[in-house]
């Protein structure tokens, strides 16, 4: 019975550590998330549809984890050199504020109007039932762009992806989205703050 029970606590242990180290090593960068978003730059692109600017936001998706991950995708348009990436353009939750005079609630009923009318125009994202997928393997990125108004004071938009645990054909949830706000841009390459922005 004592050597039973020596063995199952060698297991234990043993299993405890094992967890242990597939936690700690599971990011290749400690430091960072263990996947991620970062900007590129904001330049020229080529649309992919009939009613979008020709400038873009460029980003790449980083994976730092030891899993390669899967991303909803689809076929860039001739020339450009990156990957399409389905996205997800989600509306801003309005931040909550504390009026004290009849003038500041009409002031924020009057702005609350517009951002209302403002959304009426929000882009829809990409989406194509025809898609593909993006795989990404662990401590690579990828490149790729979305219209420059898919970021907005009032929206920002979002990508998702799922761990390929099972090398499936088609990305399988639980999916984790990456969002990204128009914060997110350096300050200097703001459209606001950028007249040739090209919005």
């Amino acid at each position: 019975m004592r050597r039973g029970t020596v063995f199952l606590f060698i297991f234990i242990a043993a299993s405890a550590l094992a967890q242990d180290l597939s936690v700690k090593n599971f990011t290749i960068d400690p430091t960072k998330p263990y996947v991620y978003l970062k900007f590129d730059h904001i330049g020229p692109r080529v649309p992919v549809q009939g009613d979008e600017g020709n400038t873009g936001l460029w980003l790449r998706v980083v994976n730092n984890c030891r899993i390669p991950i899967v991303f909803d995708g689809f076929p860039p348009p001739a020339g450009d050199p990156d990957v399409g990436l389905m996205d997800e353009v989600v509306a801003e939750e309005p931040i909550l504020t504390i009026l004290s005079s009849p003038a500041q609630v009409k002031e924020d009923q009057k702005k609350e109007r517009e951002r209302l009318q403002k959304l009426k125009h929000k882009p829809a994202g990409y989406f194509f039932e025809t898609g593909g997928i993006v795989r990404v393997k662990p401590g690579e990125e990828i490149l790729f762009s979305v219209p420059l108004n898919h970021v907005d004071e009032d929206w920002y938009m979002r990508v998702w992806f799922t761990l390929d645990v099972n090398g499936s054909s088609l990305p399988v949830g639980p999916f984790t989205y990456l969002p990204f706000h128009e914060w997110d841009i350096p300050k200097e390459f703001r459209p606001a703050e950028t007249p040739s922005g090209g919005r």
